[in-house]
């Protein structure tokens, strides 16, 4: 796989969790945050292993403990995320979120001596202020303690998007998503069980959520991910990645009729923008040379 296909694959997987909102919205309307939680995790970790049972893949000790460290930190960054969201309105925690695409290409640096280009560096920020216009469009924003806890939650959606691409490195990406899912799943029961309830009645409605929500916005985003981040830098990811909240509002105008105002127009052409800064600049640059 090309670094171009990689990421069109990080972009099709933005899609899908654009998308997922939908799915997850509805589960939410029976199920409790950390239950849901559970519910993708635990679902999406027995499709995993089956997956990796019939690719007859082994498990090695790397695959093992770099898997267990993407799955610690993809589980802090959601719960993290809930926690945030409890406390804080959806957009802040949205915009509080992407805030990773920033973080990213300074903690590679920090971590691996790997300094971002401008080019990524630009795009990242472009996308932040897309992201902005996108969830902050009703014009305010006031910090509060749930915000905090969505800065920290980005700061564990960075570092997760930096874990896969260390934990790909030398192992198979079905295997690591095996590992990170059954790890973020086994840390999911006691938070769901000790802190709520599952409820008694259960429609057929939340049952085609929760089904869609684990298989392809749990199971299968996550595996393209992991496939995609084999062959593409943690920068670039981050920065594609954070294209579902475009995909979320597309998806929200077209399914459920939402408006949108100008302001919400521009933020998903700047993130439009940041994706192709992200892609083509650099041949844009050779061609003029």
């Amino acid at each position: 796989m090309s670094k171009k296909q990689a990421n069109l694959v990080c972009l099709i997987v933005a899609a899908i969790w654009g998308g997922g909102f939908i799915a997850t919205d509805a589960a939410l309307q029976t199920f409790d945050p950390f239950t849901v939680l559970m519910i993708r995790f635990m679902g999406a970790s027995l499709v995993s292993i089956v997956v990796c049972f019939c690719s007859h893949v082994k498990v090695s000790k790397q695959a093992l403990f770099r898997g267990s460290i993407s799955g610690v930190l993809m589980y802090l960054a959601f719960a993290f995320q809930t926690f945030g969201l409890a406390m804080t309105n959806t957009g802040q925690n949205a915009f509080l979120t992407a805030v990773n695409v920033v973080l990213v290409p300074y903690i590679v640096w920090l971590l691996w001596k790997k300094k971002p280009s401008k080019r990524q560096l630009g795009a990242s920020v472009i996308c932040l202020v897309g992201i902005a216009c996108l969830s902050l469009s009703k014009g305010y924003f006031q910090f509060s303690f749930g915000d905090c806890l969505s800065l920290i939650c980005a700061l564990f959606f960075a570092c997760h998007i930096i874990s896969l691409e260390y934990a790909t490195e030398n192992s198979n990406s079905i295997t690591i998503n095996a590992v990170q899912m059954s790890v973020a799943a086994l840390l999911s029961i006691p938070f769901a069980l000790s802190l709520e309830t599952i409820p008694q009645n259960i429609s057929m409605h939340a049952y085609m959520s929760c089904g869609y929500m684990i298989v392809v916005a749990t199971f299968l985003a996550f595996q393209l991910q992991t496939l995609a981040q084999k062959y593409t830098d943690a920068s670039s990811a981050s920065v594609l990645l954070c294209t579902e909240s475009l995909f979320a509002n597309v998806f929200g105008f077209v399914l459920l009729h939402e408006a949108k105002s100008p302001i919400m127009i521009l933020g998903g052409l700047l993130i439009f923008f940041s994706v192709i800064l992200t892609e083509y600049s650099g041949q844009f640059v050779l061609s003029k040379a």
